[in-house]
C-alpha cells in the first residue's frame, strides 16, 4: 500500500485529504505543521517512510517550503507535492527551485491531485 504523509495546518483540509486518499487506497499519516512533519519523518525509520509527501506551502513553526528544503539538503528523493493557497508565481517558483515534484493550488481539485499522486508514485 502506498504511504502518504500530509502536512497542513488546517484540520479541515487534513481531514478531507486523509478521507479522500484513504478512499483511494492510500495509507495516510498527517501532521499539523512542518515541524510535526519533520518529527514524523525522523521517527518513521526506514520501513515507515512515506512514498509521497504532501506539504502545505505556508504553515506555522516550519513552512512546507522549509520542510522541502531540509529534505532535499538531506538527500531525500521522496516525491513532494506542494499545496498552496497562494497562486503567487514566486511561491510556486520557489517550490520548484527547491525540488518539488508538483504544485497544486487551493481550493484543491481532487481529480487533478489524485492524477498527480498516481504519476509520482507509479513504478
Amino acid at each position: 500500500m502506498t504511504k502518504v504523509l500530509v502536512a497542513d495546518d488546517s484540520e479541515t483540509i487534513l481531514l478531507l485529504l486523509r478521507t479522500r486518499l484513504e478512499m483511494e487506497g492510500y495509507e495516510v499519516s498527517t501532521a499539523a505543521d512542518g515541524q510535526e512533519a519533520v518529527d514524523a519523518l525522523d521517527g518513521a525509520g526506514p520501513d515507515g517512510q512515506p512514498d509521497l509527501i504532501l506539504l502545505d506551502a505556508m504553515m506555522p513553526r516550519m513552512s512546507g517550503l522549509d520542510v522541502l528544503r531540509r529534505l532535499r539538503e538531506e538527500g531525500s528523493e521522496t516525491p513532494v507535492l506542494i499545496i498552496s493557497a497562494h497562486r503567487e508565481v514566486e511561491t510556486l517558483k520557489q517550490a520548484e527551485n527547491l525540488g518539488a515534484n508538483a504544485c497544486v493550488a487551493k481550493p484543491i481539485d481532487f481529480e487533478d491531485l489524485l492524477g498527480r499522486i498516481a504519476k509520482l508514485t507509479a513504478g
